[in-house]
């Protein structure tokens, strides 16, 4: 994967995202479980996940982890699916992207249980479980 100064930090994302996308990701409270991507109908054409180092959920040292990436916005049809499916709220349209993000990240785990489309049984399937470990530990990406 290569050294420390090879890898973007997480803002030089941020940055492109605000730059270049509809949405913008917070990524310090971005869990990684790709559930953005899963609930795109575009998915695996609009998003990559991308290496960069940030801490898990603002929280504990700063490493390589991996998060989704807007590589193709002009293929977005903005229908909002990945937001409505981001568990932490990092996830937003640009125009509405929250002053406090720790506080939405609150907000959003406690929403979670009772979302309908994207609550919590569909964050814990086994698919997201595993797009969660192999994005947070990226040995595990590797096995």
């Amino acid at each position: 994967m290569g050294d420390r100064e090879e890898v973007p930090s997480w803002r030089y994302y941020y940055q492109y995202m605000r730059e270049n996308t509809p949405f913008v990701i917070y990524y310090p409270t971005c869990g990684g479980g790709d559930e953005c991507i899963s609930a795109c109908p575009y998915g695996d054409k609009i998003w990559e996940t991308r290496p960069m180092r940030v801490k898990l959920l603002g929280l504990g040292k700063e490493t390589i982890r991996y998060r989704p990436v807007m590589v193709h916005p002009e293929l977005c049809k903005r229908c909002m699916l990945c937001v409505q499916a981001c568990p932490t709220g990092a996830l937003s349209p640009k125009e509405k992207e929250p002053r406090h993000h720790w506080l939405r990240l609150l907000i959003e785990a406690l929403r979670l249980p009772f979302k309908k489309r994207y609550g919590i049984r569909y964050v814990f399937r086994k698919e997201h479980r595993e797009r969660f470990v192999r994005n947070n530990w990226p040995k595990a990406r590797h096995n």
